[in-house]
């Protein structure tokens, strides 16, 4: 696609966020070009997706915004979690009211009012067939949401935001639940969108595609031209660069408080060789009682400046130690430990009651680790729902002698008009309130984030917190059913997740379209559903 002339599609200054007493970030500054895509990253739990929420006028009132938000052309915004909430195909794309005139056009029924809507229009039929078959979606626009699967419904939010090519989007983790060739077509309209986009997203496939990497850091936003790539490499090259400086200037002030005592210690000297002479009376008093005048107000002098500097360049130290941003490592594992020996499931002759309509012969023994994969809308949610009972198969045998815990992708069992500590106690009330705390501080969630209600949280802090509820839950599990569990998570909190799950002694059914992922995970089978 050829780009326009840079222009500016928003500007923020001065913006600070804060929420209770907690202070997000302070006077940040930076602008949005239009026509061209930029990637969002940074830790879980540093507020990408509040930012986000900020710029799309759409965050909770509860938050505290101070600052300019100055929009230059019209934006929409997809958000990370609850990416619809309509019934039909045509409502999701924004079409209803477009669609029933054609359909009484059609009937017969129409009358002067649906024919002046139309009057300019009458391709629009065509062109939401052609957006809705290259995202592979059903064209039947009377048909229901409810009934597609999470990847599919995130491809129907897309294709809506696509088909307005004037709005700059916002888009908060838009490859969550594709599978990869809804990935290439989600690049491919990145890349044809006229107006330009802001992604959120922890996928190095898809910001490898951007024009400019925003980072979001406890010091504040930083802007690097390119791709994420380009980012990397800079990026490391900076934190090295002050890595060796915040060396030199450790060495330095080592070196200037080394001499500072050598000098101390010769003034020490002087005054013992003083204190000789004067008892011999070799020397006049009087002169000796010059002498320790002056050398005692040049060694103060000397003391008082060697001091102030080495103050200023701790301080200089400080300032350049705090840019290197502190990770505390994370520490997460599953302590379910399975009892359980040989068949745990087997299903015979299952036909789903969604998705895949072939039988499905599977079995499932301890210890085992299983990648599912399949398209989006090929039933693997649903083949996970009725393994744990939550769905009934059309037809088919299923038996079961092991207990299952289902994490699925919209984490159902937690409730988000409470908190973090609220919904662990829930899972186990054998843990009190202090000792959660320790825990999910060991996941970066720190201070007001445990009493925060968790709608207020992100998506990955969100899954952070399920996935702690079920590594703690209080009694023995031997199937863990996890549906696409990377999402919303960022790369050091993936590496941790798969560390668990190798450790994890009882079997594992792993949805994902991250192939890498889940060779990290130690999966020793492969599931197809086509």
């Amino acid at each position: 696609m050829e780009k326009t002339a840079i222009n500016t599609a928003c500007n923020v200054q001065q913006l600070s966020i804060s929420f209770g007493a907690e202070l997000l970030w302070e006077n940040i500054n930076f602008h949005l070009a239009y026509a061209y895509s930029s990637g969002l990253i940074g830790r879980n739990g540093l507020g990408k997706s509040v930012l986000m929420q900020v710029l799309a006028q759409q965050h909770s009132h509860e938050w505290n915004v101070q600052g300019q938000i100055n929009w230059q052309c019209p934006h929409l915004y997809l958000p990370q979690v609850q990416r619809l909430n309509v019934v039909t195909i045509a409502q999701a794309l924004g079409v209803s009211t477009l669609y029933q005139a054609f359909q009484r056009i059609e009937q017969g029924l129409a009358d002067e009012a649906d024919f002046e809507l139309l009057a300019d229009k009458w391709a629009l039929p065509a062109l939401w067939q052609q957006q809705l078959e290259e995202w592979a979606l059903p064209v039947d626009l009377d048909a229901h949401v409810e009934n597609l699967s999470m990847g599919q419904q995130t491809k129907l939010a897309l294709c809506r935001l696509f088909l307005q090519p004037d709005a700059y989007l916002l888009l908060d983790e838009p490859s969550n639940h594709l599978d990869q060739a809804s990935r290439q077509k989600l690049i491919q309209a990145m890349n044809a969108h006229a107006a330009g986009c802001l992604i959120i997203s922890h996928d190095r496939e898809i910001l490898e595609h951007v024009t400019s990497v925003h980072e979001l850091s406890e010091h504040g936003l930083k802007m690097y031209g390119g791709s994420y790539s380009f980012y990397a490499e800079q990026s490391q090259l900076e934190k090295d660069a002050l890595v060796q400086k915040v060396t030199k200037q450790t060495q330095e002030i080592k070196q200037k408080q080394k001499r500072q005592v050598l000098e101390l210690q010769k003034s020490q000297k002087r005054q013992q060789t003083g204190k000789k002479l004067r008892v011999s009376n070799s020397q006049a008093p009087i002169l000796l009682d010059m002498k320790k005048e002056r050398a005692g107000q040049s060694l103060g002098r000397l003391s008082n400046q060697q001091q102030r500097q080495i103050e200023a360049d701790e301080q200089n130290l400080k300032q350049n130690q705090q840019q290197l941003e502190t990770v505390t490592p994370q520490k997460f594992e599953f302590e379910l430990a399975s009892v359980k020996t040989g068949e745990i499931i087997r299903l015979k002759n299952i036909k789903l009651a969604y998705g895949n309509q072939r039988a499905i012969d599977l079995y499932i023994s301890s210890g085992s680790k299983m990648h599912l994969q399949g398209a989006n809308g090929s039933g693997k949610s649903t083949l996970l729902k009725t393994i744990h009972g939550d769905l009934m198969p059309l037809s088919g045998e299923m038996t079961s002698t092991g207990k299952s815990i289902y994490l699925d992708q919209n984490f159902s069992f937690l409730n988000l008009e409470q908190d973090a500590v609220f919904n662990l106690q829930m899972l186990n009330s054998s843990i009190n309130a202090t000792e959660w705390r320790t825990l999910l501080g060991q996941l970066r969630l720190r201070r007001d984030k445990g009493i925060m209600p968790l709608k207020y949280l992100s998506g990955g802090e969100r899954l952070k917190i399920a996935l702690l509820g079920l590594s703690k839950y209080s009694e023995s599990i031997d199937l863990l059913l996890l549906d696409e569990p990377e999402n919303h998570l960022d790369i050091d909190s993936r590496k941790l997740l798969a560390e668990a799950i190798v450790n994890f002694n009882g079997a594992v059914i792993l949805v994902s379209h991250d192939a890498y992922f889940a060779k990290d995970c130690g999966v020793n089978d492969i599931i197809n559903l086509p």
